[in-house]
């Protein structure tokens, strides 16, 4: 079977970089994908290098593969730089600058020590590689694992076939190997650079996508409004605390937050300023709530609050906290002719008894219609309608 010599490998290399480049500009021009342009920047920039050293023949051997090697680096830490572009992480430039002077002094000052030269140049470029996917794998909790599985494996590959070559060309029985001389290592390097192209760019799509799906996940859960949960996040916040709860055995309180007379806001001040009143009631109830409470907007004018491991004494003083901090707020502030207030309806439920979601929200509904009927701005508790001890200060 007859081996690749390296010009026909840079064809092809040449070619499925670009082909892959192009696909992927195109894919991404209309969207805000973080990181993907500095992505395709670095597939174009091995693109770029791969003639400085398929042409040492032709250039003249010291700017071949200085400006090829130098280029070469910069195509990886293009790669590093979209990974952190993508994650937000903050990286000083100087670790991604280094390797590109690093791989230009080596190939410039070890022209002549082909052995040593090619060893760690290689070196270089598999610890690119590998700083990559270890990159990847360190924020593998935020993405399904086969995502960053087929991802980091890519990278991998690219530094195995990094590693085969360099090793390769040191052990070689030539006191002057080339590097690129067809043979078993060029094609086990060719091999192994195929899947790893595949895997990189299969991987870095998958990611993207289940960013953009996380997003759009998250976005359908939030009120556009507040920037509170909306009624679809709030029940799945729900089901989950109720599941905890049953497995601890422990208490778990609702809120239903209902605006006295909202309509008359809206009627005698307009919209926009009935929903500035919403925005500043979502911050306040927000501020007045624990680091594991929930607040949701789950109507026009209603919110719910979700007390995690609350007692009823506890939600009842929480409930009535909140109740004063809406009723102290300087409404006049944004233009409001009198003060807000609001009304609660609390109910509370223990882990492992026999209600549901649906009973226990129905009780906070029921005490929250009372307390309206009764006299408004008030904390009224489910207890107190269902015969059990009233343990809420109103």
């Amino acid at each position: 079977m007859q081996n690749f010599d390296f010009k026909t490998a840079s064809v092809i290399y040449v070619i499925s970089n670009f082909c892959i480049a192009s696909l992927l500009a195109v894919a991404f021009a209309d969207s805000r994908a973080r990181g993907a342009r500095l992505w395709i920047a670095g597939l174009f920039t091995l693109i770029v290098s791969t003639p400085f050293f398929a042409l040492r023949d032709v250039i003249p051997p010291g700017v071949a593969i200085v400006l090829g090697n130098g280029l070469f680096a910069l195509g990886w830490s293009f790669f590093q730089a979209s990974f952190d572009a993508f994650y937000g992480d903050r990286r000083p430039s100087w670790q991604r600058v280094l390797p590109i002077l690093l791989a230009m002094v080596l190939a410039g000052g070890l022209l002549e020590a082909v052995k040593v030269r090619t060893l760690l140049l290689c070196l270089l470029f598999a610890f690119q590689s590998l700083a990559i996917a270890g990159t990847i794998v360190a924020r593998r909790r935020e993405f399904r694992l086969r995502v960053i599985g087929i991802l980091a494996s890519g990278y991998v590959l690219a530094a195995v076939s990094f590693m085969v070559r360099g090793l390769s060309v040191f052990f070689a029985p030539s006191a002057n190997p080339d590097p690129f001389a067809p043979g078993v290592t060029q094609d086990i390097a060719m091999v192994l650079s195929v899947p790893s192209l595949v895997a990189c760019t299969f991987g870095f799509v998958l990611l993207h996508r289940e960013r953009v799906e996380n997003e759009v996940r998250l976005l359908a859960d939030i009120d556009p409004l507040t920037g509170l949960q909306n009624r679809r996040g709030f029940e799945t916040a729900f089901a989950k605390e109720l599941r905890d709860a049953a497995d601890s055995g422990s208490w778990t309180s609702l809120a239903l937050v209902d605006i006295d007379h909202f309509k008359t806001v809206n009627d005698c001040h307009g919209h926009a300023r009935g929903d500035e009143a919403l925005r500043t009631l979502a911050r306040i109830v927000s501020r007045e709530l624990r680091g594991g409470d929930l607040v949701a907007r789950i109507g026009g004018d209603e919110f719910c609050v979700l007390l995690s491991r609350t007692p009823p004494l506890r939600a009842g003083s929480v409930a009535e906290r909140l109740r004063r901090a809406v009723a102290s707020h300087d409404w006049t502030s944004l233009g409001l002719t009198q003060r807000l207030t609001v009304t609660i309806g609390l109910s509370s439920h223990k882990g492992g008894e026999t209600d549901d979601g649906e009973d226990f929200m129905r009780l906070a509904d029921m005490a929250l219609l009372t307390a309206k009927d009764m006299a408004r701005d008030m904390v009224l508790h489910a207890d107190q309608l269902t015969g059990r001890t009233a343990e809420v200060r109103t």
